[in-house]
């Protein structure tokens, strides 16, 4: 058996042919498996009808070349697998079987790669390099190392006990084959197995895909590089060898009769040359003079980790450990909340009589400032600035200011609570140094009822967590432990009125049809909070009250369960400063609706279909709308797929170091 994988994004008409192609191979002993990364020319559709073991789409956010490999492989039950791009049209119907014959043949190769024939549109240096990098095969096994997965075949226990790299953009493929080679393996080229496949790069694709393999060429040949720093020399690399390859250029045109394509091929060899030479040398050095900076971070309003602000913390955390030595700032008795260790990163224990709110706040706003030991540190970062600010600030911390929910939502919280966020926490935020705010949404809240200039507010989206919906739980699993059965529309927040509400919901899910209700359960995840039991007694009094489940609180582990077998999304909430769970619905491919206040319909846009959160009826018939449309549904999650771009705790991160430049 043979296992096909196929990757694709937006590569019609070529998708088209090459599957086609794969139903004439003269070998039909194989099964394919399909993953898309969000196509948008008709190719997730194509995909779909086609005759596969498993077809499935990612975000393109999440797209890493790597890490979508090696969960494709998981699904692969064949003894050879086959790597082959959407756009590597397959020649004839022998493709496959010369593939494959090589490995059957011979013991000792674990690995070929096919011969990529260029299109017949391809401009004279690419169709050049295609000839001399493949071809007979006798240049590139000059080459210190070559290979190409775009079409290519590999015995399915050697990529299963050595999987692809989950860190590189680029030339996984070349540092998979490289460490192969390096364990005493050997890898073949199959010349008889022919796909039609080349691209005809801009400049500016040129740049980015050649910068990109550079910094990848980085890491694979680190030790070749330091044994011989010439290899990272412009003239050589650059002037020299763009010299050399135009001399062969030059023969080239005048054989093909296309020597007007020179002054062009000039600028292709230079650009290919200095953007390989520019990536690799910046990621070397930057590798080499790494510089880790000490960072502090307030953790006194972990809430036992089972709160937005904890995720938020922890999210960020995740990414500065990456680069960093990181100290969290925390309560004695939250440190076994914290879920994960690692060497980077260091607990400074608060004084144990600061469990008290009251207590935690005085000695957060006036002592700790002032404390010596905070000059050691090179950044200080308070993530809950709506909660825990500085009576004084050095000019190296940082805030990230999450919400104004107390201004939208009347008796949200006690008298000193509102009088110390509408009167202490003003008062300090303005002599903050930087403040940046999670939404736009946020950022006008600050203007408008802090009065901060918006010139001093920064607004730095939130990520998601990819992790955090793999290995999600089955639907068994799902009703054995939350008696969760069937189909059912989810919400996941804390219990919590009016801010998060459920009432609202409950009165819409009231509303909807029998037939509906009689097809989905609701399910409502999250502990116990203000207001709660509002929301039970109205839910006690409801005729359909056995189709509501509530579950309490849910460990991450078993969200991603919840999220992957929901069919709908529904986040119906008052206020919120930004709404992760929305893009966690979307990553797990979950059509969602929400509330069209706040930040919600700026972080959905087009992807989200919005009511008025305050009438149950617009909530209801938004529910309705998607469930009884699956062509709205499929456009939804399509959108939210795409929408997911621009969002991710790495860039999050990235934009809070700013600071230490």
């Amino acid at each position: 058996m043979i296992s096909i994988i196929l990757r694709a994004k937006n590569e019609m008409p070529w998708l088209e042919k090459t599957l086609d192609m794969f139903q004439k191979q003269s070998r039909q002993d194989f099964e394919l498996i399909c993953v898309d990364s969000g196509s948008t020319d008709g190719g997730w559709e194509l995909l779909q009808k086609a005759k596969t073991l498993k077809v499935y789409s990612i975000p393109a956010q999440q797209y890493i070349p790597g890490k979508v490999l090696n969960e494709a492989i998981t699904y692969a039950s064949g003894e050879y697998i086959v790597f082959n791009n959407a756009d590597a049209i397959p020649c004839n119907e022998e493709w496959l079987e010369n593939l494959i014959r090589p490995l059957e043949t011979d013991s000792e190769l674990i690995a070929v790669y096919a011969n990529q024939i260029p299109r017949p549109d391809a401009i004279p240096p690419v169709k050049k390099d295609y000839l001399r990098a493949f071809g007979d095969g006798k240049t590139a096994s000059k080459w210190r190392h070559f290979f190409s997965l775009a079409s290519s075949a590999v015995k399915a226990e050697y990529i299963k006990n050595n999987p692809f790299n989950e860190d590189l953009q680029y030339s996984e493929d070349i540092e998979w084959s490289w460490r192969m080679r390096q364990l005493g393996y050997k890898i073949g080229y199959a010349k008889d197995a022919m796909v039609e496949h080349s691209h005809n790069y801009t400049l500016k694709q040129i740049a980015k895909r050649y910068k990109g393999e550079g910094v990848a060429e980085a890491y694979i040949y680190r030790d070749l590089y330091e044994k011989d720093p010439s290899q990272l020399s412009f003239f050589k690399t650059v002037l020299l060898a763009a010299s050399i390859e135009l001399l062969r250029d030059f023969v080239f045109l005048i054989h093909e009769k296309k020597l007007a394509w020179l002054p062009k091929t000039k600028l292709y060899r230079f650009a290919q040359r200095f953007f390989a030479w520019y990536g690799r040398k910046n990621a070397f050095y930057k590798a080499c003079n790494k510089v880790e900076r000490k960072i502090l971070i307030s953790c006194m309003a972990f809430d036992k980790g089972k709160s937005g602000i904890a995720d938020y913390i922890i999210s960020v955390t995740k990414e500065l450990i990456k680069a960093h030595e990181v100290y969290l700032l925390i309560h004695p008795s939250d440190i076994d909340n914290f879920p994960f260790r690692d060497k980077h990163l260091h607990f400074i224990e608060s004084p144990q009589w600061v469990k008290n709110p009251f207590a935690s706040m005085f000695w957060h706003l006036y002592l700790l400032p002032f404390y010596p030991s905070l000059k050691r540190f090179d950044l200080i970062f308070l993530p809950a600035a709506n909660r825990r600010l500085f009576c004084s600030y050095n000019k190296r911390t940082i805030l990230t200011f999450h919400d104004l929910s107390q201004f939208h939502i009347p008796g949200k919280y006690d008298i000193l609570r509102m009088f110390y966020i509408k009167h202490i926490v003003p008062h300090y935020l303005h002599k903050a140094p930087r403040i940046y705010a999670i939404s736009e949404s946020t950022k006008y809240d600050l203007r408008r009822f802090f009065g901060i200039p918006g010139s001093r507010i920064f607004v730095n989206y939130n990520g998601y967590d990819p992790a955090k919906l793999e290995n999600p739980i089955s639907c068994a699993e799902l009703e054995s432990k939350y008696h969760v059965k069937g189909k059912y529309l989810l919400y996941i927040a804390r219990i919590e009125h009016p801010g998060k509400n459920h009432l609202n919901l409950l009165k819409a899910y009231d509303l909807l049809p029998q037939s509906i209700k009689d097809e989905y359960c609701l399910v409502l995840t999250g502990s116990d909070w203000n207001g709660a039991d509002v929301v039970k007694e109205y839910w006690h009094r409801m005729r359909d009250r056995k189709r509501v489940i509530f579950t309490g609180f849910v460990q991450d582990s078993d969200l991603a369960g919840l999220y992957k077998h929901a069919s709908l999304y529904v986040f119906p909430s008052l206020y919120e400063g930004f709404g992760i769970p929305l893009l966690e619905a979307f990553a797990a491919g979950v059509p969602v609706v929400c509330s069209n206040t706040s930040s919600l319909p700026e972080i959905g846009k087009k992807a989200v279909l919005t009511f008025n959160p305050q009438k149950a009826s617009e909530i209801a018939s938004a529910i309705q709308s998607v469930l009884s449309n699956p062509a709205l549904a499929d456009a939804l999650k399509a959108k939210a797929y795409k929408r997911l771009e621009a969002f991710s705790w790495e860039r999050h991160a990235k934009q809070l170091l700013e600071t230490l430049r």
